[in-house]
């Protein structure tokens, strides 16, 4: 019986607006943050760049082995003279028209161009009258530096009619070599590794 009147009172309490029903809780929202747009831009750069660049050196180097002197040849005009009857002799063939016996002399001058070596040099000599030739024993000169040496032939012959003179030719038998070392100045190609520094441009983004 009181549990009816206890819930008498109470609907009597709700009508009359005093009790009200429990509610139901609503969450406030959230606040959004803010967004935020991305900036992008240019900016220069430097970076090493490594590149391979080659070229000519020159370096020295001691070469030792047998080296030929250096030298110049310098032929000295023929000379063609009578050298029998009576007043010819001692003239030019050519003015003798009644010579028998005459003479050519050939000679050459070697001039050694070392400046510190001296050296052998051998020369030969072949003569030629008409269809007879003459192969003289060759000579030899030992030339110090810058020096010069003459290396002297000569035929004597009987003269025929018509008169003509004899041909002379000299050769270079043996040049002065001698063995020493000396220097070279040589050249080769090296490469080799060099960094420089490039402008570049990237992107930056905040």
């Amino acid at each position: 019986m009181r549990y009816f009147i206890l819930a008498g009172i109470f609907a009597i309490l709700l009508l009359a607006g005093c009790v009200s029903p429990p509610q139901e809780v609503i969450p406030e929202p959230q606040p959004t943050p803010p967004t935020h747009e991305e900036t992008c831009r240019m900016v220069d750069e430097y970076v090493p760049v490594v590149t391979e660049e080659c070229g000519p050196v020159s370096y020295t180097e001691q070469v030792c082995g047998e080296r030929e002197l250096p030298f110049t040849v310098v032929e000295l005009p023929s000379v063609n003279l009578c050298v029998a009857d009576g007043p010819c002799v001692g003239h030019d063939l050519g003015e003798c028209q009644t010579c028998s016996k005459a003479m050519t002399r050939c000679v050459w001058a070697i001039e050694n161009k070392d400046l510190t070596a001296t050296g052998t040099w051998t020369v030969a000599a072949n003569f030629t009258i008409g269809a007879f030739g003459f192969n003289k024993e060759p000579i030899s000169q030992t030339i110090g530096p810058n020096q010069t040496a003459t290396f002297d032939f000569y035929q004597i012959y009987m003269v025929s009619y018509p008169i003509s003179s004899a041909v002379c030719h000299l050769a270079l038998v043996d040049k002065a070599v001698v063995d020493d070392c000396h220097q070279e100045t040589r050249t080769k190609t090296e490469c080799q590794n060099v960094t420089t520094q490039q402008l570049v441009q990237k992107q930056v983004c905040d």
